[in-house]
């Protein structure tokens, strides 16, 4: 994924979550086959900081997304997904994310003639 693209994601995860990088989060765990995950392996795979995802995937605990597993022998807290129509919702959101990239402006310079109709000081004539 490009800088540009994990931006224009977590813009969406902000408008959809008030958090910024839940929506990632949640398509990382939702892209794993056994859907059994723990944090460190998630902030190597999305080149995000471990501080930057305890909130989000605390949320996703809360919500009853994902449930944590038992420590056993392991020094690292395991988290499993857990069935919901929230992981495609996810999914479809940031399809939807990406197909507004592609269709909406990212300046005034690209949006053609819009920003012609400015009157200038003086002018009576936009």
């Amino acid at each position: 994924m490009t800088e540009m693209d994990a931006e224009r994601l977590r813009q969406v995860s902000q408008h959809a979550f008030g958090q910024r990088y839940r929506l990632e989060l949640m398509l990382a765990i939702a892209s794993t086959d056994d859907g059994i995950v723990c944090l460190t392996d998630l902030a190597k795979t999305l080149e995000i900081t471990i501080s930057n995802l305890q909130s989000p995937l605390r949320a996703l605990v809360n919500t009853g997304l994902i449930s944590p597993l038992p420590r056993g022998d392991s020094r690292r807290k395991f988290y499993i997904r857990n069935p919901s129509a929230a992981w495609a919702w996810a999914q479809e959101l940031s399809e939807h994310g990406q197909r507004d990239a592609l269709t909406t402006p990212s300046s005034p310079a690209d949006a053609g003639s819009a920003g012609n109709d400015v009157m200038s000081p003086g002018s009576d004539v936009p």
